[in-house]
């Protein structure tokens, strides 16, 4: 009953990413009685992760339970299934996804393994490790890398030498092959970067 009602009052439904965990009644309270229907109030306090929820009967006779809530948010991770060594380039059979609570991981999580097959990681991860951006460059320095030009509504596209490392949405210089140049960039998939204008 109080699970149903907080679910309510926090509007979460059945295939919500969130998962509630009310603390079951202490069994030396003993039953509790009530005529009419109970009324549910919940602290307002500032930690959104754990609060009580307050249950109050007025007939036949008065009474007030206090129940500690804790609130889960799982999100579904690229993690990986094996120990993985810095600088070594990930496939797809090294990745899988599994669902972790997210005040455990940190950093830009990564959602779709196919974003990330074909990236070098930066640093060692270790089996089961959700996989965040941080941790890899999807462009490293000295890799070829295609260069995408969107101007006008006109698509062209280039290669270049990556002249730093980069993950997505990062901005790093390319030395375009053809013309020598260094031009700044936006990372935007593995090995693949857009002209900034």
């Amino acid at each position: 009953m109080t699970t149903d009602w907080l679910s309510a009052e926090l509007g979460i439904t059945a295939d919500s990413n969130i998962e509630l965990d009310v603390t079951p009644l202490d069994n030396r309270i003993g039953d509790k009685t009530c005529l009419t229907a109970p009324g549910f109030d919940r602290s307002k306090n500032a930690n959104q992760r754990q609060f009580t929820v307050n249950i109050s009967c007025t007939s036949p006779a008065p009474w007030r339970l206090y129940l500690p809530v804790k609130i889960t948010e799982i999100v579904a991770a690229v993690t990986v299934r094996q120990n993985i060594a810095t600088g070594t380039v990930i496939t797809a059979d090294m990745l899988e996804i599994t669902d972790k609570e997210r005040r455990f991981v940190r950093g830009n999580l990564v959602t779709e393994p196919r974003q990330i097959i074909g990236a070098r990681s930066k640093r060692a991860l270790n089996i089961g490790q959700p996989v965040t951006m941080q941790d890899l460059c999807l462009v490293c320095r000295g890799d070829v890398v295609t260069i995408l030009i969107d101007n006008s509504g006109l698509s062209v596209s280039a290669s270049g030498i990556a002249e730093q490392d980069g993950t997505l949405g990062d901005t790093i210089a390319v030395r375009n092959q053809q013309s020598g140049r260094n031009i700044q960039t936006e990372v935007v998939a593995v090995n693949q970067v857009r002209v900034k204008f």
